[in-house]
């Protein structure tokens, strides 16, 4: 009699142990300023807001995006842009340490991002050495998510393409 009791108090401990993780699982919690794409089994479901939400277990799920940290190189000791709490490693260009990790959360604030010097040749074919600051905002999540590959990869690109050819129509003296 006692070990079917036992028996039944494992087993009331393990669902109740289960039901407790389900639900812990389907309440998420947003920052301020910030956004989480759902996918409910692999479709785009709905963008949830800064505050408390809940979602459905096992059934939908955070759409991550990649994103960029660059942090300074300790040894160089340059400013840092940057950072991120675990770094799962990187590379090294110009004394900065490029981490891209997934991200669930979308960052909806203005940011800044350093690029290292980019060497340029301009009308008159004179290499010149220029350093680019850039300034952006994710409007559309949901666009951010599904219709780039990698965000802040295609952002530099973008970027640098785009400042090759301004500059590449200047003369030095301009």
């Amino acid at each position: 009699m006692e070990t079917s009791l036992i028996g039944t108090l494992i087993i009331a401990i393990f669902i109740a142990l289960f039901t407790l993780i389900i639900v812990y699982k389907g309440f998420k919690k947003v920052q301020q300023s910030k956004v989480m794409v759902i996918e409910r089994l692999g479709k785009y479901n709905r963008t949830l807001h800064s505050g408390i939400n809940i979602i459905i277990p096992l059934i939908d799920e955070p759409r991550s995006l990649k994103w960029r940290y660059v942090e300074a190189d300790r040894w160089t000791r340059k400013r840092k842009y940057e950072s991120s709490d675990d770094s799962i490693g990187g590379t090294l260009t110009q004394g900065y340490i490029t981490t891209i990790k997934d991200r669930n959360e979308i960052d909806l604030r203005e940011t800044v991002y350093d690029f290292p010097s980019q060497n340029v040749i301009t009308k008159d074919n004179v290499n010149v050495e220029i350093n680019a600051l850039i300034y952006f905002q994710v409007v559309d999540p949901v666009k951010a998510v599904y219709e780039i590959e990698n965000l802040p990869i295609a952002i530099e690109k973008l970027t640098q393409t785009t400042l090759r050819n301004v500059i590449g129509e200047l003369e030095l003296d301009e």
